[in-house]
């Protein structure tokens, strides 16, 4: 089930997308490895189980938990279409020093006040995670309309890297965005996971009260790390075929595409309700 409503001009739109694409790749001719999807996503300190067991009849059911429901930080992911991973970026909130902080090799930190992606963030991810596009040559970024993608200084740098970009229809990524439609899920699946272990390890601290504290940061970034290279290559390769990006260019592998299933409602909607926030507490600056 799809947490946007599509529009009602989904086909024409999705065929003008996937034009574009086209037309871009055979003036530019990008290499697989220099075709880029990105995408922010919301997570929590507390990622309890989508499921839970109790006898039939309970009143109640009871979840463990550390009290951090409220506590959230970003979580930038990019792919490129040849399967190849680039770093995650992660956004705190606060404005601590990253003196405290444990980062693996492969991880970005940065931290914010409110711990989301605006247009300052989106130009330091560029510099910070993006490949260098070697001399005489272009690569394509293919990420959606959130507004802080698309001013004028994001552009800038864009271009100035050689970098040119494809912007997902609005209400369409569940369709044609790689990472929302089959990698945000499994990924959050498999930090959620290590969040559970933890959980039942009772390897965590308690506050003077009595309550469990929330996982350190530099525990969350070790999830996160081990997370994310827990993603097959070959899983991105294809999610990127299955939104029409990088498909052959003859037709042959046409097939492969809409073969997987778009992400559950619930990560969905977390993501609309996060770029939104974040887009109109930015405008209130």
């Amino acid at each position: 089930m799809l947490a946007q409503r599509l529009p009602e001009d989904m086909e024409e739109k999705i065929v003008q997308f996937h034009r574009f694409i086209i037309a871009a790749r055979q003036q530019a001719g990008y290499p697989l490895s220099r075709i880029y999807n990105m995408d922010e996503t919301p997570m929590r300190f507390k990622l309890p189980s989508t499921c839970s067991l109790e006898f039939t009849g309970s009143r109640t059911v009871p979840v463990k938990t550390c009290r951090a429901e409220k506590r959230s930080f970003t979580v930038t992911l990019a792919v490129a279409a040849d399967g190849t991973k680039l770093p995650p970026k992660i956004i705190f909130k606060g404005v601590r020093s990253l003196k405290d902080l444990v980062v693996p090799e492969f991880l970005r930190v940065s931290f914010h006040k409110k711990g989301w992606m605006d247009k300052a963030g989106v130009k330091e991810w560029i510099r910070q995670c993006l490949p260098q596009t070697p001399r005489n040559e272009q690569s394509l970024l293919v990420w959606d309309s959130f507004r802080a993608h698309l001013t004028d200084e994001v552009k800038a740098d864009l271009n100035w890297r050689r970098i040119d970009v494809a912007v997902i229809p609005g209400c369409l990524t569940p369709v044609l965005q790689p990472l929302n439609k089959c990698l945000n899920k499994p990924f959050k699946d498999n930090v959620r996971r290590k969040y559970l272990v933890w959980m039942i390890s009772s390897l965590f601290d308690y506050t003077p009260a009595g309550k469990k504290k929330a996982p350190l940061r530099n525990l969350v970034l070790r999830w996160v790390h081990e997370a994310w290279r827990e993603i097959p290559l070959e899983m991105v390769a294809k999610s990127f075929k299955t939104c029409g990006i990088s498909n052959s260019l003859d037709g042959t592998e046409d097939n492969e595409l809409y073969t997987e299933e778009a992400q559950e409602i619930d990560d969905d909607e977390e993501d609309n309700k996060f770029k939104t926030k974040s887009e109109s507490e930015s405008d209130g600056e």
